[in-house]
């Protein structure tokens, strides 16, 4: 029936969206929608609880652009056109942020007017005798602290609440409920601030639920993208996962419906114990070729009035479906360019046309960027390559990397490819692996695509090649790649069944190797940070002048910085845990400290020693580390030192992104410098006193030091904002 459909006619609407990012709004029109299992399974959920009443928790879980957002807003749609009383349904975006910030926002959307409404209505519905107007509140706030028992022990809201609703008190009730510290006229009615805002948040998010579910008999909220809440600060602790518990909890009690949807690692950050309140859990799922066609279909329905396939057919429907594995953005991105293409040529849309456009929106990178990937990634982890590599006879193509096992012949060959769209491409990559493996029996070949590769296809390669080609992600490449040759290159030592005494020279080739590589990127960081502090210098000598005003403090080393106290004791402990960690300055003056009579023997020993431990290369590299350590902490001191003496008066926040760049530039730095190394110069010489530290200690120290040095920005920025 498609192949007869009428030519595509020239319109100047494209119906499908360029971005296929969906957005909830207000009373707007819903987009093009196919009914998929998901959408069935939670549509199902949310009319179970439109009958029954009972409130709980349904999750919604799927990656980037499998359509969660478009299920929220059908979700809305829905519980808005229930047929069972009344129903009030909400939508919010997470932030990446708190609890508190949420219930900011859930306040906000609900807005001060209807929630004071909300509680007018309750008092109306009152069966009380009249009450003289001075008892009216204090009545009200007792029903209220009775009726919301269930979701909150705190008897203060119901007293806010019953203050909401007086025009003297609204706005000091409303500040409270959205977490700031209760004004004159609450704390003269025995409300105080809470102990823990974040749980008191939560319990306000409650104890809204309640009241809106009994007003309008249902209420529904959809959180989305919940992850967010619960990764800014990375794996959630123990308080974190007590609240959002806490908020499952009230939200069934309130007889309401939460809806929280999110990426999978939404369920992996939660405990065991919270993920087993939550009830249903939906999957996105994968959009079939008959679901692309009927939404084909739909959408120019919605555009032109007519329900057409062209300039799309049943065959390139199907292709499309296989090359995006079904992923609706993918899908509809692809659409909007394929439909702009066919009604500028004035054709249908073909195979080709669909590999064009795949290619064009998805190989973000090209090879040479990722071929430079692979080179930085091998020459991390120390291993030795060969470019562009022969392999058998010259009718062969070379090979992008080969990583040589030793003088034995063997090894392993990376192998980069663009996007893979064809069986054909499938087929000549496998008769590649032939040929290579035919040449080199005793070979592991790893393939890494540039790209995109469809489910069908990485099934089929990874069958010939015995591991799963690598689909280059900037995020996680070099993790990925990296993992990949320690294994293959593994698996061909224990093929080969290589001696001990080998395998061990390998590895430690392959780290001196590594410690080399390390001992270059020290060096050209030392060079940046000297053009840095150079860079500084001319502004350094102003701020000087500047520093002469009562501001200036004085740190524990002597310097004189304009930061103030807190700040530039934040700098002092990084420094001093340097100094602690690796000891070197301390033996170092202990061996030009004349001779006393008691530590005589001691001291004498001090430069012997010290003369001993710098022997060792390990040694000399790890006193490299720390010296480009304290340099960079020096630098990021003045640096910040420098914009404090600046912007410290309001700062703008243009002013604030300058901050951000200062402290993104010491983690970009600081994560390149090999610190493990710093745990060699503990055995320098020996602590004060002669008597070994035991090594739990030394590991403790290790560990609170790299602590310290990981998280200096964080803690420099916090303290500088809080000044």
């Amino acid at each position: 029936m498609d192949a007869i459909e009428d030519p595509p006619a020239v319109d100047p609407v494209n119906p499908f969206s360029p971005t296929a990012v969906a957005r909830v709004t207000e009373g707007g029109a819903l987009a093009t929608t196919v009914v998929t299992v998901a959408i069935r399974d939670a549509l199902a959920h949310l009319d179970n609880y439109l009958t029954t009443g009972n409130g709980g928790t349904v999750a919604v879980v799927g990656d980037y652009g499998t359509g969660k957002t478009h299920l929220a807003a059908e979700l809305l749609a829905h519980a808005r056109r229930g047929t069972t009383g009344t129903v009030q349904a909400v939508y919010l975006d997470a932030p990446a942020d708190t609890f508190l910030s949420l219930s900011r926002r859930f306040l906000g959307r609900l807005s001060r007017e209807a929630v004071r409404a909300l509680v007018d209505d309750y008092r109306a519905e009152s069966t009380e005798a009249p009450t003289p107007a001075g008892e009216r509140t204090q009545v009200l706030a007792e029903r209220l602290r009775v009726e919301l028992a269930e979701v909150s022990a705190d008897p203060a809201v119901g007293t806010v609440l019953a203050m909401l609703v007086d025009p003297a008190t609204e706005a000091t009730a409303w500040d409270w409920l959205m977490g700031y510290p209760p004004g004159p006229a609450l704390v003269n009615a025995g409300v105080t601030a809470r102990a823990d805002v974040e749980s008191g948040a939560v319990e306000t998010m409650g104890v809204l639920a309640l009241l809106l579910a009994r007003r309008h008999d249902r209420f529904v909220l959809v959180l989305d993208e919940l992850d967010k809440i619960l990764s800014t600060a990375g794996r959630p602790g123990d308080e974190t996962s007590a609240r959002f518990s806490r908020l499952i909890g009230v939200f069934a009690s309130a007889g309401a419906l939460l809806v929280i949807a999110g990426l999978p690692e939404l369920l992996h950050l939660l405990t065991p114990q919270v993920r087993q309140r939550i009830g249903p859990i939906v999957r996105m799922s994968a959009l079939t070729a008959q679901d692309v066609r009927d939404f084909i279909r739909q959408s120019q329905l919605r555009a032109f009035g007519q329900a057409r396939l062209t300039p799309f057919t049943v065959e390139t429907t199907e292709y499309l479906t296989n090359l995006t594995d079904g992923v609706p953005r993918r899908l509809i991105r692809l659409c909007y360019h394929l439909y702009q293409r066919a009604m500028q040529d004035g054709t249908q849309v073909t195979h080709r046309m669909v590999r064009e456009a795949v290619r064009v929106q998805f190989d973000l990178a090209s090879r040479q960027d990722v071929a430079a990937d692979v080179r930085r990634a091998l020459t991390q982890e120390g291993w030795s390559y060969q470019r562009d590599h022969l392999i058998g006879s010259l009718r062969d193509l070379p090979v992008d990397f080969w990583v040589p096992l030793d003088e034995q012949g063997a090894g392993c060959c990376v192998l980069l490819t663009e996007s893979v769209l064809k069986a054909e491409e499938v087929d000549e990559l496998n008769r590649r692996v032939v040929a290579i493996r035919a040449a080199v029996p005793d070979s592991e070949v790893i393939l890494v695509v540039v790209g995109h590769l469809p489910a069908e296809f990485a099934a089929d390669l990874t069958e010939t090649f015995s591991v799963e080609p690598i689909v280059h992600d900037p995020q996680t490449f070099a993790e990925d790649l990296s993992g990949s040759v320690k294994a293959s290159m593994r698996r061909l030592e224990q093929t080969l069944g290589a001696d001990a005494l080998t395998s061990v020279r390998q590895r430690v080739e392959r780290i001196q190797r590594q410690q080399t590589n390390a001992q270059r990127s020290l060096e050209r960081l030392s060079y940046q940070l000297d053009e840095i502090r150079g860079d500084l210098r001319p502004d350094a000598r102003t701020s000087t002048r500047r520093d002469t005003v009562s501001s200036t403090h004085q740190t524990e080393t002597g310097l004189a910085t304009a930061l103030p106290g807190r700040v530039a004791r934040v700098f002092v402990e990084a420094v001093q845990a340097l100094d602690q960690l690796t000891g070197f300055e301390r033996h170092l003056r202990d061996a030009f400290t004349p001779s006393r009579p008691e530590p005589a023997r001691r001291t004498g020993e001090a430069a012997p020693l010290l003369r001993s431990g710098l022997r060792s290369r390990d040694v000399q590299r790890a006193l490299g580390t720390a010296l480009v350590l304290r340099r960079l902490i020096e630098a990021f001191r003045e640096g910040v030192e420098q914009w404090y003496v600046n912007h410290r008066h309001a700062p703008h926040p243009a002013d604030l992104q300058r901050l951000d760049r200062l402290c993104e530039t010491y983690d970009g730095i600081a994560e390149y410098l090999p610190l493990f190394q710093l745990d060699l110069l503990d055995d320098l010489a020996p602590p004060d006193g002669g008597a070994q530290a035991e090594p739990v200690d030394r590991s403790l120290s290790w560990s609170e030091a790299r602590s310290m040095f990981d998280g200096l920005s964080g803690q420099v920025r916090r303290q500088v904002i809080d000044s």
